[in-house]
């Protein structure tokens, strides 16, 4: 990946200002002094930076040679007392976040404006000169590419679709008909948005195909990991919200709607017209039923599998965990039998309440 030649520590901070929307608080104690990457501690020279999420390391940071180290107030003191040595500090709320809108600078995606002569343009498709089209790209009748799009090489991208402003689309991508992928966001490789989704009516024993007619909606910042695919709504919109992230290979079924800033590991399963609300995140491999709402700041452990909710936001998780073969075989044959060991139960749990009525009879007459 391509990287931008080392800039003043004052300049970095400006821009990750400027991507974090002022969000972040940040101060230099010490030297302004020119940075160009991040490096570990121990692995650090004078013009990588370091930063600290994990109190372990604060020994490595104390002794490295980074020219610049990353840190929350309390742990620089805590590294190095009240008072703060000489060497050139970056003061952060939040050195994790920092370390994130940092790498964006320092690592751009590359862009070369224009349309690559071997790309095809459909007449009727609309591409800002700022955008990139990359060779063998196309751009069908209808869609507009905003400013500053990346459509890498074999994206195709349908009919009345549009990107917005800065999003890269990386190669093979498809975007069908009418899909809108909103601004900043990041489409990754062999992504589908806007296929059929899985619609069908059952008929004397057939299934007949049921034209899937809404859209694929991506609001502004939301990343498809590889692979992943989004259907479009049968009849309503499938829509992703603002700022939420996929992982690689996730279905996202018909009519599904999913908040903002939400995130989910790959493998994931969403049948459709489900809700699923902000802020929430699910792990790998969970598997979702449809036509139920999951409230905002819902989490679900990876492999779990949710066939309803409640209306409160809760963390659920339900796998079963690794076992030996022979262990495995034992438990399934046991879980096999639980309803029949269930209906044991209450039949005992009938005697024993017949035993202690007769029990309690027998001592009131005694008395």
């Amino acid at each position: 990946m391509p990287q931008n030649q080392p800039i003043s520590l004052s300049e970095l901070i400006e821009k990750v200002g400027t991507l974090s929307k002022g969000r972040l608080s940040m101060r230099i104690s010490g030297a302004d002094v020119k940075v160009g990457r991040f490096m570990p501690p121990k692995d650090a020279h004078e013009e990588d930076l370091s930063f600290l999420t994990d109190p372990r390391y604060a020994a490595e940071m104390k002794e490295s040679r980074a020219g610049a180290l990353v840190l929350r107030e309390k742990d620089a003191k805590a590294i190095f007392g009240e008072e703060l040595p000489a060497r050139t500090i970056l003061l952060c709320d939040d050195p994790y976040a920092f370390f994130a809108f940092a790498s964006q600078i320092f690592y751009p995606v590359k862009r070369n404006p224009g349309i690559h002569p071997r790309a095809y343009v459909e007449e009727g498709a609309e591409v800002d000169p700022t955008a990139t089209v990359e060779v063998f790209a196309v751009i069908k009748k209808g869609a507009k590419i905003g400013p500053r799009a990346l459509i890498s090489s074999g994206v195709v991208v349908g009919e009345n679709a549009s990107v917005g402003a800065d999003t890269i689309i990386y190669p093979n991508a498809v975007l069908y008909e009418g899909t809108v992928v909103g601004d900043g966001g990041c489409i990754q490789s062999g992504a589908v948005l806007g296929g059929d989704g899985f619609g069908f009516a059952p008929f004397r024993g057939e299934w007949v195909k049921i034209p899937q007619r809404g859209r694929t909606v991506l609001g502004n910042d939301v990343e498809i990991g590889a692979n992943t695919t989004v259907d479009r709504g049968a009849l309503e919109d499938t829509v992703i919200g603002e700022g939420t992230k996929l992982d690689n290979q996730i279905q996202i079924g018909h009519n599904d709607r999913i908040g903002r800033h939400c995130v989910m590991a790959s493998c994931v399963g969403i049948a459709g017209s489900t809700k699923v609300g902000d802020h929430v995140m699910i792990g790998g491999a969970a598997m979702i039923n449809g036509h139920i709402e999951i409230p905002s700041g819902s989490g679900i452990g990876p492999a779990t599998a949710i066939t309803g909710w409640g209306t409160e936001p809760t963390q659920l998780t339900g796998f079963f965990p690794a076992l030996t073969k022979r262990e495995f075989t034992m438990a399934a044959a046991i879980t096999a039998r639980l309803p029949e060991m269930r209906r044991e139960l209450k039949r005992l749990e009938k005697e024993v309440e017949s035993l202690r009525a007769l029990i309690r009879k027998e001592e009131a007459q005694e008395s």
